[in-house]
């Protein structure tokens, strides 16, 4: 069963990803986003030739959103498995997984709003929600940066002959943090490279953490795969990595012959 939960988490990532692209592109039809030098009468007019799209787009996110949860656990626990010395990593992913889910929370809530009271409220209310929208999509990627960091810096210390996850899979993770470094520039531009709907801040970021999703979930299936069977409780093994590190370094500093033998066994034999 917990081979069959995990990969029920890890498939979870392509309904997040379908769920965001159906949500925002096909039903709330707001890509590419309104300009931040859009007026407000525009902007207003952008919502209002949609309002039910953009309501159902909106709850779409908000499902879409939970999964990172059940999809970033899925990845963190296999990372953890490659660098069982390092649970720290494992908790930052888990962390970071929650944040991005809160965020996607926050954004859809934000877009569904300017379509809730669209006629009932200030052009200026609606513009503002809408800016509130897109500066929640580009301005946290701090919390993906840190996220896909951790998952590179997982996979790059697991130096075994057969890794969890392929090597070159850690570098890809490392090169999307960076893509989120030019997020924060979102708050000093309204136009240009640099605003909330330019190629730094929006495109690039969004493109190479829904590839990085796309990437990491048939790596994730593999690594799942491989795993020794988590069901088989006769031998009545350890299965959590960290302890396992624990004890082979235990075994290590004791002198066991051999892993998995009595601890004692090296000084029964001196």
């Amino acid at each position: 069963m917990g081979r069959k939960i995990q990969i029920a988490c890890a498939a979870s990532g392509l309904l997040m990803i379908a769920l965001y692209g159906f949500g925002v592109v096909a039903f709330a039809r707001m890509i590419p986003a309104n300009s931040p030098e859009k007026r407000a009468a525009a902007v207003v007019a952008s919502y209002g030739e949609n309002l039910t799209g953009i309501r159902i787009g909106m709850s779409m996110v908000m499902f879409g959103c939970a999964l990172m949860i059940t999809w970033g656990a899925a990845v963190a626990t296999q990372t953890r498995r490659g660098a069982p010395e390092h649970p720290i990593l494992f908790h930052i992913q888990v962390a970071c997984a929650v944040t991005a889910c809160m965020n996607g929370i926050m954004l859809s809530l934000a877009g569904g709003l300017a379509a809730f009271r669209q006629n009932a409220v200030s052009s200026e209310i609606t513009q503002a929600l809408n800016d509130l929208f897109w500066l929640l999509w580009t301005v946290p990627g701090t919390s993906f940066e840190v996220w896909t960091l951790a998952a590179g810096v997982a996979i790059l210390l697991d130096h075994r002959a057969r890794p969890v996850f392929p090597r070159w899979s850690g570098y890809f993770s490392i090169l999307v943090a960076m893509s989120f470094l030019p997020g924060v520039m979102a708050l000093f531009f309204t136009s240009g490279p640099f605003a909330y709907n330019g190629m730094f801040p929006w495109w690039i970021p969004t493109v190479m953490f829904f590839l990085w999703a796309l990437v990491m979930t048939p790596l994730t299936f593999a690594a799942i795969r491989n795993e020794p069977d988590l069901d088989d409780r006769s031998a009545g093994g350890i299965t959590d990595p960290a302890v396992i590190a624990a004890f082979a370094r235990l075994r290590a500093e004791l002198g066991a012959p051999a892993a998995g033998g009595p601890v004692g066994a090296g000084h029964e034999a001196r």
